[in-house]
């Protein structure tokens, strides 16, 4: 497995919530040189315990590959580092195990025109993940909705302008996404139905904060009992083949 640096979640996270709008990240701590240089320690996972490190949101949950899930938003803060801080080491760790990571994005809406934006977030993500090109737009989409800069204050003009599938679709396409092959899929029903299948899964899986990480569609990891990149990877390693 590759090194995995021991820095404590809770300095580079913060959470964005469904209840309250989304903040600005708190100040990031840089972690010591001797932490990002050390190799990881055996998995410890006889500690993990549930309704401390995960509950159970989704007793029926099954999948057919051991399956990580994110769930997160283009306008969170704490998903932005999640992206490019973590996920880069967090990623591989899985995949060197056998494990499949995926991303979704929820719903996070107010109001009603919130809700429709959402909608087209979510559906342009949807399509662009099918097509194999989700890559080229997530630095863009968080720069422009607010996660990058971690800027929701009173005034701030993340987002504005972005309210359809239309305007999300001209960001796609301006950032390298083949325009036709959006086109082609982005209103077929196989999309249509992700969309609504995501929305209902932040529903079962009780997702009010965000990053969260669901595993195998059954366990939702309390990511505040988490100290370390390295024992969150034990952790969905250890959910995923429970």
């Amino acid at each position: 497995m590759k090194k995995i640096l021991g820095i404590a979640l809770a300095l580079m996270l913060a959470g964005c919530s469904e209840s309250a709008p989304e903040a600005p990240a708190k100040a990031e701590t840089a972690a010591p040189q001797a932490a990002a240089q050390a190799a990881p320690k055996a998995a410890q996972t006889s500690h993990f315990k549930e309704g401390v490190h995960y509950q159970v949101v989704n007793p029926a949950g099954k999948v057919e590959q051991p399956t990580i899930t994110e769930f997160f938003s283009f306008y969170c803060g704490g998903c932005y580092n999640m992206e490019a801080r973590f996920l880069p080491t967090i990623v591989p760790a899985l995949q060197e195990q056998g494990l499949k990571f995926e991303q979704k994005h929820v719903n996070f809406a107010r109001n009603d025109a919130d809700f429709q934006t959402y909608q087209a977030v979510i559906r342009a993500f949807a399509t662009v993940q099918e097509m194999g090109e989700a890559g080229k737009i997530k630095d863009p989409m968080f720069a422009l909705m607010g996660g990058k800069d971690h800027n929701h204050t009173a005034g701030d003009k993340h987002g504005e302008g972005i309210n359809s599938l239309a305007d999300v679709r001209a960001i796609f396409v301006e950032n390298g996404v083949d325009a036709a092959k959006f086109d082609a899929i982005a209103e077929t029903p196989a999309i249509t139905e992700q969309v609504e299948l995501w929305n209902k899964e932040q529903r079962l899986y009780q997702v009010g904060s965000i990053p969260a990480f669901v595993v195998n569609n059954k366990y939702l990891i309390n990511l505040n009992n988490v100290q370390s990149v390295g024992e969150l990877v034990d952790l969905m390693a250890y959910l995923a083949t429970k």
